[in-house]
């Protein structure tokens, strides 16, 4: 039997381009075999299940002894990640699974997973910086006047006006927001995400035209203007899409004095609702601020824990490879795991093979087994422990290293 336990060191969080560092733990209450284990971050959009935005390995196949495993691993939230918009349903969650042989039915792998919600912020120091500009036109008798398209929530929007043909203007203050969700085997948007009428968040008029000017409020609350999409790199998703958007605009109606039976006038004007700045500058993003630090990369280290470890031999048996390694620390090593690969003409790694022990007493020396049939010039090993040390060696297997 197995146990996980999922937690992420974020507080629930996260921002689009930075690392959400996760801690996870395996308990294996007797020796077991494991297929994979790794750790998902999952969205659902409507028309499908569940749809993988990124993925991390934690072990790939291999043994276990009986114990405990803690590894702590962090994913990369890309730039093209939508966002959390929770009022449309766009929701994140972690998903850690490990897959296992099934001991009933070799043809149906035993998945055992824990999940974790988890909230994705954009950035609004990352955003770029809006230049307004004026907007002026005339159409039917109708004169209009914008001194800028770029608003904040809270803000007031000066409408400037004169006409002499018309009794009644309106101007509203439309959002129009909606899913994408787009599937190429289809060929089509997803049938489950209704078309939806742009919402009315505002609304001015007046029968007064020696005043020249409205003024509409936009809400407090209003969303900012965005088109969120995003597109998997795995090819089995090709073609797929999915992402969120939310338009603003005004709608100019004006009513004419006399003229019976015509329609209004209608023009809707684009305007951008933004939290960012409203400059020419760019604000830009620190990629390499404190906030992207994750967990350790494989070169992390090495020279700390160089005198953790100790390659003793490597010796072949046909399609077999034999690998010693010595615990040469001063102290003993819980949950150790240690994954190997072969190397080919110094640029390709074979399949990972991973076996774990519980405790690695100091001096003990561990052995393990690396089956291969392809032809190799060295075997790498990454070990990692329960204290998330992790060092990578390479060893030549034409002769024995010594490190």
């Amino acid at each position: 039997m197995v146990k996980l336990e999922l937690s992420d060191l974020s507080g629930g969080s996260v921002y689009i381009g930075d690392k959400l560092n996760v801690h996870t733990k395996f308990v294996f209450e007797e020796e077991a075999n494991i297929f994979w284990s790794g750790i998902r971050l999952i969205t659902n959009p409507p028309c499908l299940k569940e749809l993988q935005v990124s993925k991390e390995e934690i072990f790939s196949k291999g043994h276990f002894e009986a114990g405990e495993y803690i590894r702590e691993k962090s994913l990369l939230i890309k730039s093209n990640v939508v966002p959390t918009i929770k009022n449309r349903n766009l929701n994140y969650s972690l998903k850690l699974i490990l897959r296992q042989p099934n001991p009933i039915n070799p043809e149906d792998d035993l998945i055992i997973n824990k999940t974790h919600d988890i909230e994705i912020k954009a950035r609004d120091s990352g955003l770029q910086a809006k230049t307004p500009k004026p907007i002026s036109f005339s159409i039917s008798g109708l004169n209009i006047l914008l001194t800028k398209d770029v608003f904040k929530p809270g803000e007031t929007i000066k409408i400037g006006y004169t006409s002499e043909e018309l009794k009644q203007i309106e101007i509203r203050l439309l959002q129009n927001s909606n899913l994408v969700c787009y599937c190429e085997a289809y060929g089509q948007n997803c049938r489950k995400v209704e078309e939806l009428p742009p919402a009315i968040a505002g609304d001015v008029r007046t029968q007064n035209f020696e005043k020249d000017f409205l003024l509409l409020k936009v809400p407090e609350v209003a969303e900012p203007s965005h088109n969120y999409l995003w597109s998997p790199s795995e090819k089995e998703q090709f073609g797929f899409r999915y992402g969120a958007y939310t338009k603003w605009s005004l709608l100019i109606i004006g009513k004419k004095k006399s003229e019976y039976g015509l329609e209004p006038i209608k023009l809707e004007i684009p305007i951008t609702i933004t939290k960012g700045p409203i400059s020419e500058k760019k604000v830009e993003l620190d990629l390499f601020s404190e906030g992207t630090a994750g967990a350790s990369s494989i070169f992390d280290g090495i020279s700390k824990f160089q005198k953790t470890y100790k390659v003793i031999s490597i010796d072949s048996d046909i399609d077999k490879y034999i690998l010693r390694i010595k615990n040469i620390s001063k102290k003993d090593l819980e949950g150790v795991s240690v994954k190997v690969s072969g190397l080919q003409e110094g640029l390709f790694e074979t399949a990972p093979s991973i076996r774990g022990f519980n405790t690695w007493k100091k001096d003990e020396e561990k052995e393990i087994f690396y089956e291969t049939k392809q032809n190799i010039t060295a075997l790498i090993s990454i070990l990692e422990d329960n204290s998330q040390q992790s060092i990578r060696i390479q060893s030549p297997v034409s002769e024995a290293s010594f490190f």
